[in-house]
């Protein structure tokens, strides 16, 4: 049977792990924030089940879904690209490509 002490660290770092996915900020930003070890965290974060997809994690893919409901007469004006939050951006093509990427990097 766990013991007493072990059962409150699994219950702080527990808390913490629930306390930082509502943030929506970077497993290092919450840790620092918090004067939390990093590497701690990451560990009973795994312990705990937790398996989430953050910037700290990321395989450098996206999810990407395809909108097959736009009439060929509108899909000529370029990529759109819509995040989770409600923000949408439209008409990306080539040429404007530039502007786009220094966009993205602010709103990730």
């Amino acid at each position: 049977m766990a013991s007493t002490q072990s059962q409150q660290a699994k219950s702080f770092w527990l808390d913490h792990v629930e306390q930082w996915q509502a943030t929506g900020r970077s497993q290092a930003a919450y840790c620092r924030q918090h004067g939390l070890c990093q590497h701690k965290f990451s560990y009973r974060k795994r312990q705990a089940g937790f398996r989430l997809e953050t910037s700290d994690t990321s395989t450098g893919f996206a999810r990407v879904q395809v909108d097959t409901c736009i009439p060929p007469s509108v899909s000529g004006i370029g990529l759109s690209l819509r995040f989770n939050d409600g923000i949408s951006i439209e008409g990306i093509t080539e040429s404007n490509l530039a502007l786009v990427q220094p966009l993205l990097a602010v709103l990730r």
